[in-house]
């Protein structure tokens, strides 16, 4: 059977020193042969169309169009209604890819048909295109679980997509300037997605102090606000193996990404988490399910005395009986974990094993 189709989008935008190393970073990927590359020249000032109409008139895999200005998403959806490729993965002109990156997100996605979304680890990198070196951090991820992004963004700067599952979803929403690869995973937990970890450094990111997502005030607003969206409007039984009907399994649920808002260790930080307002929020819920539930309970005074807000943990015991209050103060203060599944667990992807599970 003929090897799949993979579609590459590079939209560019006062790119052109970087434009041509970038076609040929891609012209070196080992499935060179596979790809069809989509340049979006999204109205830019420079001159790299240029340079693009000199490389296609030597490389017969590049497609290119010229457009006005327009958002970095708006030119993603673009490239995703022109691709005819089976993958649809989107490559930063600044950013850096391991020769053999787009084969294996490629051949995780053949082996794992379940998955919607491959991603790797990556690199903070500090030079353009350059491949990591001893001096830049790797950013490690761990495998899938559909709660991941309602903390962080867990894919690298490109993101491998089955071409008909970003589709289905409809694809960026180009209002974003910023984080539009971040509000897809948000739909793609919503509609019970699936994505598979490809464990090896695949990508280097460039941290371009002038790139859109280092330290833009933007950045930062739309990633709150989808962080809230994701909170408020994900059911709990897509992130969870919950019965909507039992109490305790839906008490259990709650506290179980409670814990996870304390414990997750989002990959560019170097502790957890500890988001207490949001564990405090899950823990909540988990009480209005089951009133009295003995590990929210437990984990609502340990948070908050963790917190060094004493008057509340206390206050938190006020309407439990005498003896269990006693019990709760005198316990450790770790989090207590229900027996609770993810919804799906990503499968974690390799070249000699094929599929494990994670």
């Amino acid at each position: 059977m003929a090897a799949s189709v993979i579609s590459v989008v590079v939209s560019t935008y006062a790119g052109e020193r970087h434009i041509r190393g970038c076609l040929e970073m891609l012209q070196r990927q080992t499935a060179a042969d596979r790809l069809e590359i989509i340049v979006i020249d999204s109205g830019s000032p420079e001159n790299e169309w240029s340079i693009i109409e000199e490389m296609q008139a030597v490389s017969d895999n590049i497609v290119a169009l010229r457009t006005p200005r327009e958002s970095l998403y708006a030119a993603w959806n673009r490239a995703l209604a022109m691709a005819t490729g089976t993958y649809f993965a989107n490559v930063n002109v600044d950013d850096w890819l391991r020769d053999d990156a787009l084969e294996l997100f490629a051949c995780a996605l053949d082996r794992y048909p379940l998955a919607d979304l491959a991603y790797a680890h990556w690199a903070a990198t500090h030079e353009a295109r350059q491949a990591p070196t001893e001096h830049d951090a790797v950013r490690f991820h761990p495998p899938y679980q559909p709660a991941l992004p309602l903390f962080y963004c867990y894919s690298g700067s490109t993101q491998f997509w089955r071409t008909s599952s970003l589709a289905g979803l409809g694809g960026f929403d180009a209002t974003f300037t910023a984080c539009g690869d971040l509000e897809v995973l948000r739909r793609l937990t919503l509609a019970g997605g699936q994505a598979v970890l490809v464990p090896q450094v695949l990508e280097g990111f460039f941290q371009n102090p002038e790139g859109i997502t280092q330290g833009s005030d933007a950045a930062q607003r739309e990633e709150h606000g989808i962080f809230a969206r994701a909170r408020a409007e994900t059911p709990l039984q897509r992130l969870y193996e919950v019965d909507a009907d039992d109490a305790e399994s839906v008490a259990g649920g709650w506290t179980t990404l409670g814990n996870l808002a304390m414990q997750v260790r989002v990959p560019w930080h170097d502790k957890a988490l500890n988001d207490v307002e949001f564990a405090l929020h899950c823990y909540a819920q988990a009480l209005a399910a089951l009133p009295g539930y003995p590990m929210a309970l437990h984990n609502v005074y340990a948070v908050l005395v963790l917190a060094a807000r004493f008057d509340e943990a206390d206050r938190s015991l006020a309407s439990v009986a005498p003896d269990a209050a006693a019990q709760i103060r005198g316990a450790h203060l770790g989090l207590l974990h229900p027996k609770v599944e993810p919804a799906c667990r990503g499968a974690v992807f390799s070249d000699r094993e094929g599929v494990s599970p994670a």
